[in-house]
């Protein structure tokens, strides 16, 4: 058997980060891509083992100050004492008793997956439960209480790290991470996102490329309202590798929001699995080419179990090695299936397609203005991918 290639934390505390009934996170979709994941595993449907972290202290305040700000601390940790339900932001995160730890508990895990990565235990880490890049140093922000990505980003280049690529794929603009960064040149930052005119949080313009020393290292790319793969891929395809190629970071970040993907219920993007199945694949390329395999992978916003769920534990096996699209064909183990329905008392899918809302239209050509728009701010060209 060979040895594990990624790291993946799991703690079943994670789910202890849960706003209550009504709200759109719902933590029980990123814990049934875990459930699955184990599945594979146990039925050999993987070609190498995974490595687990099961247990997982919340950061301390000493590792949150790494980007947070005292004052957002102790706001966060009084709202948490009071148990009122008050929001945290402008309205969409509101406290719950335990808020504090729960969510340290997440930064903390995607903590531990970037020491798996540090100290050579596995090339890739993944933590499906993270990605909440809302957060601001001073401010919780769209479900985001803190920011685990900006955390682990500063804990990098505070270590072993000297540049660190980060790539975005939510359907939100991960404006927590981007500006936490916009003027240091230690951060190249790639960002896919539905445009702000008609989403939140309302930023990641193409024209918005960094301050100071990060100047032409923030690249936003905002797609219309139903865009989908044939949208992504192109400029997926034409941007992403030649950024990463001539920065050359010592680290790779992906955030992996599956909420871009077609029938989610907040954004209107029409991504398939195949979308991102190409980005984990290219990017893993990318780790082994230029950053010695070093690639650590958040979850993020997804707000249709079967999309998270499915495609989340196809994005596990395959930085476990798995190949292919998807990552694990066929039909999903039974006991799955009955664990899904009673969990979110929806019917099961299947098999590893994930309940799409029907194929992203087919429109070539609807890249070519963001290229174009994006080459102009940045005074670069992008040619076809030889």
């Amino acid at each position: 058997m060979p040895p594990p290639r990624v790291t993946v934390v799991a703690d079943p505390k994670f789910r202890d980060y849960d706003f209550g009934p009504g709200h759109p996170w719902d933590p029980s979709s990123r814990w049934l891509a875990v459930r699955l994941l184990e599945s594979w595993e146990a039925d050999g449907r993987l070609p190498a083992p995974l490595r687990w972290i099961r247990e997982v202290p919340p950061a301390t305040d000493a590792e949150l100050r790494r980007f947070h700000s005292r004052r957002h601390l102790e706001h966060v940790r009084a709202a948490d004492r009071r148990g009122l339900g008050e929001m945290l932001d402008l309205g969409s995160t509101p406290s719950f008793p335990g808020c504090f730890v729960a969510a340290a508990r997440l930064v903390g895990g995607t903590l531990l997956a970037l020491d798996a990565i540090a100290s050579g235990a596995t090339p890739r880490a993944f933590q499906p439960g993270g990605g909440l890049h809302h957060a601001s140093p001073d401010a919780a922000s769209g479900f985001c209480i803190f920011n685990d990505l900006a955390v682990a980003i500063r804990t990098a280049l505070d270590g072993p790290y000297r540049r660190v690529a980060y790539v975005d794929i939510d359907v939100h603009h991960g404006d927590g991470v981007m500006y936490g960064f916009y003027d240091d040149g230690r951060v190249l930052d790639i960002d896919f996102h539905e445009t702000g005119r008609v989403l939140f949080p309302g930023t990641g313009e193409i024209s918005e490329i960094g301050l100071g020393a990060g100047t032409g290292l923030k690249l936003n790319l905002p797609l219309p309202p139903g865009a989908g793969d044939e949208t992504f891929r192109p400029l997926f395809r034409r941007i992403v590798p030649q950024m990463i190629r001539s920065y050359r970071p010592d680290l790779i970040v992906l955030q992996c929001g599956i909420d871009g993907h077609a029938g989610d219920l907040l954004g209107h993007l029409r991504y398939t699995p195949h979308s991102y199945y190409e980005a984990i694949t290219t990017l893993q390329a990318l780790a082994d080419e230029v950053a010695g395999g070093r690639l650590l992978v958040t979850g993020g916003g997804g707000y249709t179990a079967a999309n998270v769920a499915l495609v989340l534990a196809g994005v596990g096996a395959s930085l476990a090695g798995a190949s292919g699209d998807p990552p694990v064909p066929g039909e999903l183990p039974e006991a799955w299936r009955r664990e899904f329905e009673a969990t979110t008392g929806s019917p099961a899918p299947r098999g590893t397609d994930p309940v799409s809302g029907g194929e992203a239209p087919t429109a070539p050509g609807r890249e070519t203005g963001i290229l174009e728009s994006l080459e102009r701010a940045l005074g670069t060209r992008f040619p076809e991918p030889g």
